[in-house]
């Protein structure tokens, strides 16, 4: 089982989490809600295999991620999500 991606950034007054490997998203009010809900979405988009890839542009703020990491598992899933700029 491989880690899967996920950036985490503010857009509004809103918090995005989207996934890198597979394009899948969630937003909320805040960092704790937000987790759970990409955690759900996950779940709800499974089996992943049949998605793609995030936009490329989500590759690009992955590589400006600051030091904030949040590891965990839902589900059989592993994932790492990272603050980004």
């Amino acid at each position: 089982m491989s880690t899967l991606r996920i950036v985490t950034f503010k857009d509004g007054d809103f918090w995005v989490a989207q996934c890198l490997e597979h394009d899948v998203c969630a937003q909320a009010n805040d960092l704790d809600t937000l987790r759970s809900r990409i955690e759900v979405a996950l779940e709800a988009e499974s089996p992943l295999e049949r998605l793609p890839a995030a936009p490329a542009h989500f590759f690009e703020l992955w590589d400006r991620k600051s030091d904030f990491n949040k590891s965990g598992k839902s589900d059989g899933f592993e994932y790492e999500m990272a603050l980004c700029a």
